[in-house]
């Protein structure tokens, strides 16, 4: 892997001052009104995944949809591009869409019932697929799925770095924890938050940038060594460009036009 200045920028901070910095203390810090918006579940979220994700593999065949809804790992014509995300969510409802190119990938959820559907723009027209084209067929919410993979938000990135400012007891089984090893001011004007997760099998630290008090930009490095002893990693970049307490309801309906296939009984 080539460690750019960024990854090791970041890996030496949190190993060399981070950990000095590790008692927590009760001052109020910019992340908390982040916290508090997701507990809430009132926000609007829209951001860049500059880095894509991780891919099982280039010879794959098109699998859009994944075992989260929103797995990007199998999808073939979205390798090593930037993804745009929007997440919304007011109460029990909440919309997800992850787009890039003329693709946007969309999961609706109203109450218990849950819509996945692409959208397909071609630079002239919108088209909708779900079930069949210009369709969609709802789902039953599965409760147990979301207990124990925890709240997504989007990218699968975007997802485990929000849920790692959230309480323990509001995370899935499987997330690590993550605690605030300290905060500072960069020379261009933003401050920033650290924070490292518990994980035994791998060094993960992820930073929080703020303009004042406007959360703009997500960076996380993971390192760990494989069964080689070569080290390999991850490093994770996220623009955001807007990070709301309201909702934005348009998102909450379906695209104008779509059908509702109705539900077996």
């Amino acid at each position: 892997m080539n460690f750019n200045k960024f990854s090791t920028l970041l890996f030496s901070v949190a190993m060399g001052v981070g950990f000095m910095l590790a008692a927590e203390n009760a001052e109020a810090r910019n992340s908390d009104t982040y916290r508090n918006l997701l507990m809430k579940k009132t926000y609007t979220i829209k951001y860049v995944d500059i880095t894509p994700e991780p891919r099982i593999t280039n010879k794959d065949k098109i699998q859009f949809y994944g075992k989260n809804d929103m797995d990007r790992s199998q999808s073939v014509f979205l390798t090593n591009k930037q993804t745009e995300s929007v997440a919304v969510a007011d109460g029990v409802d909440s919309y997800e869409e992850i787009a890039s190119g003329a693709f946007t990938q969309c999961r609706l959820q109203k109450g218990s019932d849950v819509f996945l559907f692409v959208k397909y723009n071609d630079g002239k027209k919108q088209e909708v697929y779900g079930n069949k084209k210009g369709s969609v067929a709802a789902v039953d919410r599965n409760y147990i799925a979301n207990a124990m993979q925890g709240a997504t938000y989007g990218s699968s990135r975007m997802s485990r770095y929000l849920n790692a400012l959230l309480p323990d007891d509001g995370k899935s089984a499987d997330m690590p924890s993550f605690r605030y090893i300290g905060a500072g001011w960069l020379d261009n004007g933003l401050n920033y938050e650290d924070y490292k997760s518990d994980e035994k099998d791998m060094f993960e630290a992820v930073r929080y940038y703020f303009n004042g008090y406007n959360l703009v930009k997500i960076a996380a490095v993971q390192y760990w060594t494989n069964s080689a002893g070569v080290m390999e990693g991850n490093k994770t970049i996220i623009k955001i460009n807007e990070f709301s307490p309201t909702p934005d309801k348009a998102y909450l309906e379906l695209p104008a036009g779509v059908k509702v296939k109705a539900k077996k009984k």
